[in-house]
């Protein structure tokens, strides 16, 4: 229960990770938004992102809601 509620307060409140310009991501499905995999960073502006998932979709992503991939 406790990792829930830490999950829950690190999503809303806490910092970015290191995203960088050309970084491998992954979306944490939201109430608002499903899970996405392998994306990459094309820019960076602000605390937002624009995404190139595969298949060609762009989508602009709040970085709160990305997770880097670990390479």
């Amino acid at each position: 229960m406790i990792t829930i509620i830490a999950t829950a307060i690190e999503r809303f409140f806490g910092t970015p990770e290191n995203i960088e310009v050309n970084a491998r991501v992954n979306r944490v499905a939201g109430l608002a938004a499903a899970e996405k995999y392998d994306g990459r960073v094309l820019k960076i502006t602000g605390n937002r992102a624009k995404v190139c998932w595969p298949k060609g979709e762009k989508t602009v992503e709040d970085l709160n809601s990305l997770v880097l991939i670990a390479e």
